[in-house]
């Protein structure tokens, strides 16, 4: 059912320079989506349809409201029609969408409700439906500036950002910081809220000011702003805070002054491209509490569900650009059966896009986290645990620090009377977890160009979100079924996202190629020693049948008589210094096979240390390498060896008596 604005709601337009705490919402916005058939026209305040249907009543009926009807998306319908069919080539992963058939009503705000139910009743139109005013998605809004003036020079408080840290504490942006392109190098990011800083002291490198809208001067506004951008954008000094991707350019687009949340989030997709980032730091009052706004945020739940900013997200993710959604502080389960009815006056057809089955914009939605137990001397739960404030669902893909976040802006950390000198150490809620994951996915994107690597589409960066990252926790009462989704961590998304494993896999297999090389090199010497030995083993063999023949002529001189022996070795030279004292000295010096025999005159001992001498040698000669050895000349030669044995034994048994 529609919601009558209330008196908060007539009266604060977000233009209080004097209003602390939690910043007033935007005006409430009653959006009208005509029939598609109806392809509707608008020029100077008149309308005509092409399918010919009467349109003067629709005229009358806004004139009689003080009310008119414009383009939603667009100047007119031909360039929201030319806009929206830009893409890059993605409907087969998410079809287009319809922009040219929703319109803006701009008309007195106690009017907007009668207004709606005459809209209601026209032929032309499918849809009507008021929105409740958007807010920040901030948990706290009372920080207030610490009297004590700024010193002269701001300290470096980046010590205190643990969110830039090492997982799982942290989203390692640090070590992003140390890859090319990791801090956000070529990235434009678009933030789509009320009010900014441009002139804060930390905010001065890359920052394109408010390029849409009318900035509130309001000052809650004002600091939220501020704040979300010092997390992704703090300039790289010595003071202050660092941004995650501080070599990103970064602009603003304000909701207030006539664009509304859907039109702001359709501007920025018009200045951004493939790549680029779009910030929604926007909740707003759903239907558990009829849809009031409330100081305590309860029911608060992601503008996806109004049909015109889930239009504008996904007309954006069509085109290529990420687009980061606070999930809201309104500690709603988004799954709940409640967001499955419409709200009133929404069209035919609706679906509930927080069931992705139904439909789906495309975009991170971002929830609420705990930081790690003792930051800043305070523990909010179990680290990455949900809190208690935040929303949950099967619709999040991924969480940031919902507490404890130091960042420009607010004053509660240095304050003093410059507001451009401002710090805080406690933004919170979902709008201080969205600006991490803006960050990381400025960081990704930066290294994507870096590398020569395609941008990352926004499903590939969902994907690797939900592949990737630490998980969430458990916390009393707050399971971690109540999903929120995993803490990034900017080291395993790089590898998902580039395929680090795939090269490094790479680098595996050309070191496991490079070590099989190394191994064959390795086999061929062993095989060429192998050889070396086996021709050494034959001319052990060689020496060692020589050695035999040597026993066997000594065993034949022995058996001759003397006489023989002085009639066929009348030439002493025969033996090397003759007769048998030259034989003697043969047998008992060390030989020439490698083997000493110390001297000994037992010539068992001598064929003995030969034959072991040989055997040796086998052992380390594979049987594969000497076949030859193997069957037949090993064979052949133990033969031998066993003669020689026999012949050693006689030749022994004998000797004494011979003279030896």
């Amino acid at each position: 059912m529609a919601r009558r604005p209330s008196k908060r709601d007539q009266n604060n337009n977000g233009d209080d320079p004097e209003s602390g705490g939690s910043p007033p919402a935007s005006p409430p916005e009653l959006v009208v989506v005509t029939h598609v058939e109806s392809a509707m026209r608008a020029s100077a305040g008149r309308f005509s349809a092409m399918s010919g249907a009467p349109t003067d009543t629709l005229a009358t009926l806004l004139a009689d409201h003080s009310a008119t009807m414009r383009p939603l998306f667009g100047p007119t319908e031909e360039r929201v029609a030319a806009f929206s069919s830009l893409s890059i080539g993605m409907a087969a992963i998410i079809e287009p969408t319809e922009l040219t058939t929703f319109y803006a009503i701009d008309a007195p705000t106690e009017r907007l409700d009668s207004l709606q139910s005459d809209l209601l009743a026209h032929d032309l139109v499918d849809g009507a439906y008021i929105k409740p005013g958007a807010e920040p998605a901030a948990y706290l809004n009372d920080m207030a500036p610490t009297p004590e003036e700024a010193p002269p020079a701001t300290p470096d408080y980046v010590s205190r950002q643990g969110y830039l840290e090492a997982a799982p504490g942290g989203v390692e942006a640090r070590w992003s910081w140390t890859q090319a392109g990791g801090r956000g190098n070529g990235i434009r990011i678009i933030d789509i809220e009320g009010a900014w800083r441009f002139t804060h002291e930390d905010l001065t490198g890359n920052q394109g000011g408010v390029v849409g809208g009318t900035m509130s001067t309001d000052i809650g506004w004002r600091n939220h702003g501020t704040a979300v951008l010092g997390e992704f954008s703090g300039d790289l000094n010595s003071f202050g805070v660092a941004g995650i991707a501080s070599d990103a350019v970064v602009s603003a687009i304000s909701i207030f002054g006539g664009p509304g949340s859907a039109g702001a989030i359709n501007a920025a997709a018009a200045r951004l491209g493939a790549g680029d980032v779009i910030l929604i730091e926007l909740h707003r009052p759903g239907p558990r509490f009829a849809f009031a706004n409330r100081g305590d945020q309860r029911g608060y739940i992601a503008v996806e569900w109004w049909p015109d900013d889930f239009a504008a997200i996904r007309n954006a993710v069509n085109r290529g650009i990420i687009v980061v959604e606070a999930g809201g502080n309104g500690a709603e389960n988004l799954d709940d059966p409640i967001y499955q009815t419409p709200a009133a006056g929404f069209p035919a057809g609706w679906t509930n896009p927080f069931r992705r089955a139904n439909r789906d914009s495309g975009a991170i939605v971002v929830g609420a986290g705990a930081p790690p137990p003792g930051t800043h001397g305070r523990t909010h739960g179990a680290d990455r645990s949900r809190l208690d404030f935040s929303n949950f669902g099967a619709l999040f893909d991924t969480q940031g620090w919902g507490r404890e976040v130091t960042t420009a802006g607010y004053g509660d950390l240095q304050g003093g009377g410059n507001e451009d000198l401002w710090y805080t150490d406690t933004f919170s809620g979902t709008s201080s977890a969205s600006p991490i994951i803006v960050g990381v996915a400025a960081s990704l994107q930066g290294m994507a160009r870096a590398r020569g690597h395609a941008a990352l589409t926004p499903a590939e960066f969902r994907n690797c979100l939900r592949s990737t990252g630490s998980p969430q926790q458990d916390e009393p009462g707050r399971p971690a079924v109540q999903r929120i989704g995993t803490r990034p961590n900017l080291r395993q998304l790089s590898t998902s996202a580039f395929g680090k494993g795939k090269e490094i896999a790479k680098d595996v297999v050309k070191e496991g190629k490079e070590a099989f090389k190394e191994l064959k090199d390795g086999r061929k010497e062993t095989k060429e020693v192998r050889k070396e030995l086996v021709k050494e083993g034959k001319e052990a063999f060689k020496e060692l049948k020589d050695g035999r023949k040597e026993f066997k002529e000594l065993k034949e001189f022995k058996e001759r008589p003397d006489k023989q022996i002085k009639e066929k070795d009348k030439d002493k030279d025969v033996f090397e210094g003759g007769g048998l004292g030259g034989i003697r000295e043969r047998f008992t010096q060390p030989t020439s096979y490698g083997v000493d025999n110390g001297g000994a005159t037992d010539i068992e001992s001598r064929l003995a240390a030969i034959e072991s001498a040989v055997q040796s040698l086998v052992h380390f000669i594979g049987g594969e390498l000497r076949p030859d050895l193997s069957s037949s000349a090993l064979g052949t030669e133990a033969q031998g060896l066993a003669q020689g044995d026999e012949q050693a034994k006689l030749w022994k048994d004998q000797k004494d008596n011979e003279g030896f």
